[in-house]
């Protein structure tokens, strides 16, 4: 029976069957590759270089600025020079304790003391019957300068620019070569009041390194 079969009909059969072994194992190959779990990505860097807003820790402690070591008291907040203040300031502190408005500053500066404190006071208008409050400490040995000033804070063309009334400010004059060391502690009259002691105590603690 199969010899009476047409000799073009076999070969069709055969191409048949071979068309759908194609189309099977092409789509077995589809499949394999939508089951192929997808390739991770790697996270994305982040870059913390600009992070003005961070505080160098640790918080208290011994801390060296500009060649004079401090023993910095417990809840003291180094914070982070921004570029502004960088070549001007040397370290700045915030105290939450004493309020939000409390600003100390560190710097070494030349032009001579005397010139640098009568700065300061062009910086403050003293009410009537007040005067500067001025007298010598000594720090490590060396006879330095406590400035106390009280009233409306003018800080002039500065980098934190600004005009406020019922402020203080205590300096201090630490004379060092080449140029002299100050301390600029700022803020409301009362909440340099609560700071006064412990900033008193931070001075005295300061010791030259060789």
């Amino acid at each position: 029976m199969i010899s009476n079969i047409p000799r073009k009909w076999i070969y069709l059969s055969h191409l048949l069957a071979f068309a759908v072994l194609m189309i099977q194992g092409c789509g077995s190959e589809q499949l394999a590759e939508e089951e192929d779990p997808p390739v991770p990505m790697a996270p994305a860097r982040v870059d913390s270089t600009f992070d003005t807003t961070k505080t160098v820790p640790p918080s208290g402690g011994a801390t060296e600025i500009d060649g004079i070591q401090f023993q910095v008291p417990s809840g003291w907040e180094q914070v982070a020079l921004s570029p502004a203040q960088q070549g001007m300031i040397s370290a700045s502190f915030r105290i939450p304790d004493a309020g939000k408005d409390v600003k100390l500053t560190l710097s070494s500066v030349g032009g001579g003391i005397q010139a640098n404190l009568q700065r300061w006071k062009g910086q403050f208008q003293l009410k009537p019957g007040e005067s500067p409050v001025e007298k010598t400490i000594r720090v490590d040995g060396v006879d330095a300068v406590w400035l106390d000033l009280r009233g409306t804070f003018d800080s002039g063309p500065t980098i934190d620019s600004q005009v406020d009334s019922g402020m203080r400010m205590i300096g201090v004059a630490i004379p060092r070569s080449p140029r002299d060391f100050y301390l600029k502690l700022t803020g409301p009259r009362e909440q340099i009041l609560n700071i006064e002691t412990e900033f008193q105590d931070f001075v005295k603690s300061a010791r030259f390194v060789p």
